[in-house]
């Protein structure tokens, strides 16, 4: 690949929510990024805690150019869609080729856009390349290693939201495919993988581990106790509807396997 100072421009979207703690970790790791020909765009969804303060003051003080928006209207009250919305503002803020997606409570490792952009100029077939996340809990670092493939028979498992770099061309289009209502509790990351990988096949996941993913009580993630939570049963149900409803929408074989079949009675026994 060329000089990272003549090669394309990589916009990297970071998204906050009351992640005041966090956020000047993720966004320095952005700013030592080995591949310096990238754009940061800070987006703030109306934090409730001092969040914009402090990274205004850490852009002025240290005079980095950088970009911050803030939300002004009322937040929605699914967590989801507000993601959803903040990610497309700040795409249409954003003029790279290639997007890097980034949760303000985790980070990147230095040669995470180097590598990333690499595999997309050598093989231009790729609109969604995830790299492996290395998970932090408390004081522990822990490697997680997901398979290639993602099954709609099987419970798809996949690279958290920080995880995900696009072709900015093609997730512009997907997004509005994928950002109907219906289904409030899904996250985005599994809508955007489903449709990359079984609608595109477009879809990598690169052997590096490059995203430091936190996971601290206010995560989307820790909310959903496997087996144990309502709320866990409530979302593998709408992601079940979800995946079968891309599947039928584009003509394609629906989910009859034995996790649909689980999760259909579970919902069922829970009154869900």
């Amino acid at each position: 690949m060329r000089n990272s100072n003549n090669g394309p421009l990589a916009s990297i979207i970071i998204t906050n929510y009351n992640k005041s703690n966090f956020l000047l970790e993720s966004v320095k790791s952005c700013l030592k990024q080995s591949y310096k020909k990238n754009e940061i765009i800070f987006f703030d969804d109306k934090s409730s805690d001092n969040s914009l303060e402090k990274i205004k003051n850490f852009k002025l003080k240290n005079k980095y150019n950088f970009r911050i928006i803030s939300n002004s209207k009322k937040k929605k009250n699914f967590a989801t869609f507000n993601h959803i919305s903040a990610i497309k503002k700040g795409l249409s803020k954003a003029k790279g080729k290639y997007i890097f997606l980034l949760d303000s409570d985790d980070y990147f490792h230095q040669n995470k856009l180097k590598e990333i952009i690499k595999i997309f100029e050598e093989n231009n077939k790729k609109k969604l390349i995830l790299d492996q996340p290395i998970l932090k809990y408390k004081k522990k670092k822990i490697k997680k290693n997901f398979l290639q493939k993602i099954s709609k028979n099987k419970w798809p498992k996949f690279p958290p939201t920080s995880c995900m770099c696009f072709e900015k061309r093609t997730l512009n289009h997907v997004l509005k495919k994928i950002s109907f209502k219906k289904f409030p509790n899904l996250a985005i990351d599994f809508r955007l993988a489903v449709y990359y990988s079984l609608i595109l096949k477009k879809f990598h996941i690169h052997k590096s581990h490059l995203t430091f993913y936190r996971q601290v009580g206010e995560s989307m993630d820790s909310k959903y106790v496997k087996y144990r939570s309502i709320e866990w049963w409530k979302r593998r149900k709408e992601a079940f509807e979800f995946l079968n409803h891309i599947l039928k929408k584009n003509k394609l074989p629906t989910n009859k396997g034995l996790d649909f079949f689980v999760t259909k009675l579970f919902n069922k026994i829970l009154n869900i």
